[in-house]
C-alpha cells in the first residue's frame, strides 16, 4: 500500500515539475498580470486532474524507490527541461509579435521605451501593442484552449518520466527562435513599407519645397 501510495505522489511530482516549468514560461500565462502564485495554483490543481488519469509508473527508479533515487532525480529534471522548452517554445512564437512592433516602431521614430504592459519588459508602443493584440486573439479564438490540449497531448506522446532525450529537445530550440524572428518580420513589411514610403515622401517635399516644415508634419 505505501509503495502505491509513492509512486501516485512521486507522478504527481513529475507531472507538477513539467507543467510549472511550462506555466512559468508560457508567455500566456507570464507578466505582471498574472501572479505567479496563481500560475502554480494553477499547475497544481492541472497537475491533480492529469495524476487520477495517469498510470504510475517504477521504471524511471533505478535502485529504490524513494526520492533521492538517481533515476527518480534524472527524470524530474527532464520533466523540468521539456516544460521549459515547451513555454520557451511558444514564447519563441509570440516574440514575433515583439519584433514586428520593435521594428515599426524603430523606423518610424516612435522606438521610445514605455511600459510593457503583460511582459515584464519595457518596449516601444507599438511592440506592446502588437502582444497585447496578439495575446487577445489568441483567447478570442479559442486558442488558449489549444495550447492547453497540446499540454495533454504531450502527456500522452511522453508520459511523466518518459520525456525525450534533452540533447533533442535542444536541437529543435534555434529552429523555433528562426521561425518566430521570421515570422516577425514578415508581420512587420507591410507596416515598414508604409513607414518607408511616407518617409520618402516627405524627403521629396523637403527637397521640393524646402522652406516646409517636413518635421512639424512627420511628428503627429
Amino acid at each position: 500500500m505505501e509503495e502505491i501510495v509513492f509512486l501516485n505522489a512521486s507522478q504527481f511530482l513529475l507531472i507538477l515539475a513539467r507543467l510549472l516549468a511550462m506555466f512559468l514560461t508560457a508567455p500566456l500565462f507570464t507578466g505582471k498580470m498574472v501572479p505567479i502564485r496563481w500560475r502554480a495554483l494553477f499547475a497544481f490543481l492541472t497537475a491533480l486532474l492529469l495524476a487520477s488519469h495517469q498510470t504510475p509508473e517504477s521504471a524511471y527508479f533505478q535502485e529504490r524507490l524513494t526520492w533521492t533515487d538517481p533515476g527518480f532525480l534524472a527524470a524530474f529534471g527532464g520533466e523540468v527541461f521539456f516544460g521549459l522548452a515547451m513555454g520557451t517554445a511558444a514564447l519563441f512564437l509570440f516574440a514575433a509579435l515583439r519584433i514586428a512592433g520593435t521594428a515599426a516602431a524603430y523606423l518610424g521614430g516612435i522606438s521610445f521605451p514605455v511600459d510593457g504592459g503583460l511582459s515584464n519588459d519595457a518596449a516601444p508602443i507599438t511592440a506592446s501593442f502588437f502582444y497585447l493584440l496578439g495575446i487577445a486573439a489568441v483567447f478570442l479564438s479559442g486558442g488558449h484552449l489549444l495550447i492547453l490540449d497540446a499540454v495533454l497531448q504531450s502527456f500522452t506522446a511522453y508520459p511523466a518520466g518518459c520525456v525525450p532525450e534533452i540533447p533533442k529537445i535542444a536541437q529543435e530550440l534555434p529552429t523555433l527562435f528562426f521561425l518566430g524572428f521570421q515570422i516577425g518580420v514578415q508581420m512587420a513589411l507591410p507596416i515598414l513599407t508604409v513607414i518607408l514610403t511616407a518617409q520618402i515622401g516627405l524627403a521629396i517635399l523637403n527637397r521640393v519645397f524646402p522652406q516646409l516644415d517636413v518635421f512639424a508634419m512627420a511628428f503627429p
